[in-house]
């Protein structure tokens, strides 16, 4: 029997079907069991009959608008049953790419936080020049920290890099407006100070040179703060690439020039493609969570479901436990 994982097919921008297509090409390659979460009429017309794929009926759903307590009591839609499918050991891991707030309160509320754990926190992949993702700590989860929150982002950051990057010691940076011990405001001063213990922290890391310098392997700060800069570089990357489609298309010298380099383009878009690093664990509670990203279209899910199955593999979720316990 393969890994179960439970995937929550409703509430994001896209339909059912994109998430379905990307979530089975999954299933083609690797060997899981999907157990897809949604709306059952509008899920059978999509399914492949040669996959184990199991339907479980939610007539509910979660809106991206809604918020997360009130929509975390929703007993019969999608994001709910999925937390409770994971809850009572019908799947090893759980993945949605609905309304991140939500995700989080029903997961803490169902599964509850790993014993010692104040708060969870998204550990999100984030494409580099280098060719090597880094990993940012917290992405959203919680957006109001303390100094020891910080901490034990740092920690959990560090086993997922670990576990995933197959990185021995991996650097940690906390993020900051500047690289020197005294900047920043108080929360992330009082963490640079806990953060100083662990042999690997090598001190403040600025946003502007993650993707093009990869300074770290993992980068710990405040959900408010790593849920804006993750959305900053997405969009500064999105507006390079249509500034560079505007400059070919209005020059006869542009599409020259494109035609030269087509090979090298097309590897560096690939490269900071946001669809293969999609799926970020919610490092933390009792189960595997993974939330994808909410305008995530079929080839971005494939690869949520792939990098959910890998963990599932690795026994993130008791490798975590494990490392907080000696921390």
């Amino acid at each position: 029997m393969g890994i179960r994982i439970a995937v929550d097919v409703m509430g994001a921008d896209n339909p059912p079907s994109e998430l379905i297509s990307g979530a089975q090409a999954a299933a083609r390659r690797l060997p899981l069991n999907l157990i897809l979460v949604g709306n059952k009429k509008e899920i059978h017309p999509h399914l492949d009959p040669t996959l184990p794929v199991e339907v479980v009926h939610a007539p509910d759903v979660v809106r991206m608008d809604e918020p997360p307590l009130k929509a975390s009591r929703k007993r019969d839609s999608s994001l709910v049953k999925g937390i409770r499918i994971l809850a009572d050991g019908r799947a090893e891991a759980f993945l949605s790419p609905g309304n991140t707030g939500a995700v989080v309160a029903a997961s803490v509320f169902t599964l509850g936080r790993i014993p010692g754990v104040l708060r969870p926190g998204i550990c999100a992949a984030v494409p580099t020049l280098q060719g090597r993702e880094l990993y940012l700590i917290d992405a959203g989860a919680t957006v109001d920290c303390k100094p020891y929150n910080l901490f034990q982002f740092a920690v959990m950051g560090e086993i997922y890099a670990r576990e995933i990057l197959g990185v021995e010691e991996p650097r940690m940076g906390l993020l900051n407006v500047g690289e020197e011990e005294i900047k920043g405001d108080k929360l992330t001063r009082e963490a640079h100070k806990l953060l100083k213990g662990k042999n690997n922290f090598v001190g403040n890391v600025e946003p502007h040179g993650l993707v093009s310098e990869r300074p770290v392997d993992v980068v710990v700060c405040p959900g408010f703060a790593g849920n804006l800069t993750i959305k900053a570089l997405e969009g500064g990357a999105e507006m390079v690439w249509r500034a560079l489609g505007k400059a070919i298309q209005d020059s006869p010298g542009g599409k020259l020039a494109a035609f030269l380099i087509k090979k090298k383009v097309t590897e560096l878009s690939m490269l900071l493609s946001y669809e293969r690093y999609n799926g970020a664990p919610l490092l933390g509670v009792k189960g595997l969570v993974f939330i994808a990203h909410g305008r995530s279209n079929a080839a971005a899910m494939e690869a949520a479901v792939e990098r959910t199955f890998w963990a599932v593999k690795t026994g993130l979720m008791e490798r975590v436990a494990e490392g907080l316990s000696r921390a």
